[in-house]
């Protein structure tokens, strides 16, 4: 197993006091180092974390923390499930198929408590619900793309049937041919993730969600690791520290929304070049952060992950009956959960 865990030193801090007669009570902290493998780029859709760096939570719990940025959430899941990695976010439907692959897999919390895939209908197509959707044409950005368990559950549970009465179209992502494929009335509705919706709207489109609840409910992207990594020490030390940041910078971003959006725009330059874009995309990205009322940010609902689980059963990805519920409970998990809302 490869783990990402080490310890950075202050030797050259330490020399300087020491040339220079100073004493200090201590000179520096020794910092974990813990790397966490995303989906995506840093931006707004990773708010807490950008916070919880740029505020010093995790410096406060002794750790740094690097990303790096694989290709999509499934690889991460091998990742995970190969034992190469010790933490990675990834969307939830990855998540269960990983524990279905290895039953050791956990989840520590969520970065977004919603679904990151929504179902959309142009707002001037005159839908507002699945089965509006009879006799239409729905775009999605490509076959086997991230949405595609989410339009095969809705479609099957609003009975529709693909080249029936409901017509599939991948268009692509956010971009000139899907906006062209929507102004055109080649496709009424669309189905991506929370980005590529938010870009369409900035560029014009008026959407009304038609996600149907259940599935709007059902966990985004979630920290992932393994109970091989919580046995240890070393391992559990991270994920507490790593989750108890997180989530106080997720308590941050919702309490103090401009605050967090000036923050990531300070950070990270690249995401407010276009500004109603990047206010599109931050609205849409603290939505899915934001909790339903009476839930925590980051926590974790096993009624939702068996949502995720019918989701996947409903195109025989993994088995209706899987139990989720070890994958994110046990002793472990639920040692790290209440380290990180003690102070909340």
């Amino acid at each position: 197993m490869t783990h990402q865990i080490r310890k950075t030193g202050t030797v050259l801090v330490g020399a300087m006091a020491l040339q220079f007669g100073l004493t200090f009570g201590a000179v520096a902290q020794d910092m974990t180092q813990v790397e966490v493998l995303l989906p995506i780029p840093e931006g707004f859709a990773f708010t807490p974390l950008i916070a919880a760096r740029e505020l010093g939570y995790f410096a406060d719990k002794g750790i740094e923390v690097s990303t790096v940025v694989a290709d999509g959430s499934g690889y991460l899941s091998q990742q995970i499930v190969a034992g190469n990695s010790d933490f990675a976010l990834m969307g939830a439907a990855d998540a269960v198929v990983a524990f279905n692959r290895r039953d050791d897999i956990r989840v520590l919390f969520c970065n977004q408590v919603k679904n990151v895939y929504r179902i959309v209908a142009r707002a001037d197509a005159g839908i507002t619900s699945m089965a509006g959707l009879e006799g239409k044409a729905l775009g999605y950005t490509e076959p086997g793309g991230g949405e595609s368990q989410l339009v095969s559950a809705a479609i099957s549970e609003a009975g529709l049937e693909v080249n029936k009465n409901i017509t599939l179209l991948p268009i692509g992502p956010a971009g000139p041919q899907s906006l062209i494929a929507l102004q055109n009335d080649t496709v009424q509705a669309y189905s991506s993730s929370f980005p590529d919706v938010a870009v369409l709207a900035a560029s014009g489109i008026e959407w009304v969600d038609i996600t149907p609840e259940t599935y709007s409910n059902v966990p985004g992207a979630c920290m992932v690791t393994t109970e091989e990594v919580l046995s240890s020490d070393e391992g559990m030390t991270a994920a507490t520290a790593l989750t108890t940041a997180w989530v106080e910078g997720q308590y941050y971003a919702i309490e103090n929304s401009q605050e967090a959006f000036d923050l990531v725009c300070d950070t990270i330059e690249s995401a407010c070049e276009n500004q109603a874009v990047a206010e599109a995309f931050y609205a849409e990205a603290m939505n899915l952060i934001t909790p339903p009322e009476g839930q925590r940010p980051g926590e974790l609902k096993l009624s939702s992950w068996q949502t995720v689980v019918d989701i996947l059963a409903a195109s025989e990805t993994v088995s209706a009956d899987l139990d989720v519920e070890p994958l994110i409970s046990g002793e472990n998990v639920q040692a790290v959960i209440n380290a990180a809302y003690a102070g909340q």
